[in-house]
């Protein structure tokens, strides 16, 4: 990076600089990089202060890498410690190939290092964010195995879609299918879930925590209470709709999300969390999604579901993504990296569990930004 730009930390007078400059991201409008910035950054629960690096050319932000807090758990309560996600990687067109994304990361880590933090994770890298990480001491745990179940409504309206796009280049797509305006009316009901699947706008966040915590796991996994579902969901980029099965209380839930900015899909709905006490209670809870989703594509991450979902999956007609043949297509994966440079050639620990290993990690959809 040259002596034409330098990296800062910001501060609360660059907000309309970043918010402009997440427009070649985010999405297009302001109004709603601004609503994504304050919640994932001055309303994060885990990290009082944003964490978001700058290049400054001239005056103005044309490069930017935002680290933001979570909170990371092993098998018992006491094994939690925060951890910074790093994400919104970005250079203004006119400054790429400058050698920036390094020289951001540089700077970064090394302010990094002076604070409390001991490790940094990426569940949603980009092509270019992979490449450049990989560069500067990350490792690559591996891939998150999305399945698809693509309903043949998408492939017949995808297809027709390029037959409409070489006729007519201009044309912009059809409207936005909206979670909002499906109601519970398309569920399937047979006897046994019957009055016991709910569909519904809101989180039930103390019952759905209450339910985590009675399952409870063994593996690495993000913390899943009350004030991190209140927050989590808030996610101005996303749209949520919350399936429960209660019989009186809650036995299970299922979280579907959609993206609100323009830059994303409109045919995709994601399973970001899908938790129960029973495999009969998840696959309830799965056919009701299908149900209501039946015109849109249906993406869950398979990494770290047992052999017996991973089976229901399959039946319901779920098939896994191929694995990608280059970088260029990378984009569901964990990169993980100790903060100091001096723990880089380390055994990387946490609660007891080498973070190198796939199988010490339960990884949701939810955890990452792509949900």
């Amino acid at each position: 990076m040259n002596s034409a730009y330098q990296v800062v930390r910001y501060e609360p007078a660059h907000k309309p600089q970043v918010v402009a400059l997440q427009c070649h991201l985010w999405s297009p409008s302001t109004a709603l990089n601004t609503a994504y910035l304050e919640w994932k950054y001055e309303r994060n629960p885990y990290v009082d202060t944003p964490l978001i690096y700058l290049a400054m050319h001239d005056g103005r932000a044309v490069g930017m890498r935002g680290f933001f807090g979570t909170r990371w758990q092993g098998e018992h309560p006491e094994q939690q410690g925060i951890v910074l996600y790093a994400d919104d990687l970005v250079i203004a067109p006119e400054h790429r190939n400058s050698g920036l994304v390094p020289g951001i990361t540089a700077a970064a880590f090394e302010d990094l290092a002076t604070l409390r933090y001991q490790y940094t994770v990426n569940l949603s890298p980009g092509p270019m964010t992979f490449l450049s990480s990989i560069a500067s001491g990350w490792r690559s745990v591996g891939l998150m195995q999305p399945m698809h179940l693509r309903p043949w409504r998408v492939a017949l309206r995808r297809g027709r879609q390029r037959l409409v796009k070489r006729i007519l280049p201009q044309w912009i797509g059809t409207r936005r299918r909206c979670l909002a305006e499906i109601n519970a009316g398309r569920i399937t009901r047979s006897p046994d879930s019957a009055a016991r699947i709910f569909f519904e706008d809101a989180p039930r966040c103390a019952a759905m925590a209450e339910l985590v915590e009675t399952i409870g796991g063994s593996r690495i996994r993000h913390v899943r209470n009350a004030e991190y579902f209140a927050w989590r969901f808030q996610n101005p980029l996303s749209r949520y709709r919350f399936l429960y099965w209660t019989s009186p209380r809650l036995e299970g839930y299922l979280v579907l999300q959609e993206y609100t900015s323009d830059y994303a899909s409109n045919d995709v709905v994601n399973i970001v969390d899908w938790e129960a006490t029973s495999v009969g209670v998840q696959a309830g809870l799965l056919q009701a999604a299908i149900d209501l989703t039946a015109d849109r594509s249906l993406v869950i991450w398979s990494v770290s579901l047992s052999r017996q979902l991973i089976a229901l999956l399959e039946r319901s007609g779920f098939k896994v993504e191929p694995t990608p043949q280059s970088v260029t297509q990378q984009r569901h994966t964990l990169l993980v990296r100790p903060i100091c440079a001096a723990e880089l050639d380390g055994d990387w620990l946490f609660a007891g569990r080498r973070l190198l290993d796939l199988h010490s990690w339960d990884l949701r959809m939810l955890y990452s930004m792509h949900g």
